[in-house]
């Protein structure tokens, strides 16, 4: 059985997803994905930035490599 349920979501979103087939199916997968993992947090699921963030946290990194993120980052 299914359900419509309204989200406001950001527009980059909006236009990504109205180039999918099935919008509706996709919502679904990501969501199903989201929801599976919400105990998890492994490296092999974070974005880029993610680790490039987590990596500018951290205390050892050198200020070359720290200088170098931080402007990718506020890109």
């Amino acid at each position: 059985m299914r359900i419509n349920r309204t989200f406001s979501i950001p527009i980059e979103l909006v236009q990504e997803l109205k180039k999918k087939h099935n919008q509706s199916e996709t919502v679904t997968r990501a969501l199903r994905k989201y929801l599976d993992n919400q105990g998890e947090s492994s490296i092999e699921h974070a974005s880029t930035r993610q680790l490039m963030a987590a990596l500018l946290a951290r205390e050892d990194i050198d200020e070359t490599m720290k200088a170098l993120l931080l402007q990718i980052l506020t890109k």
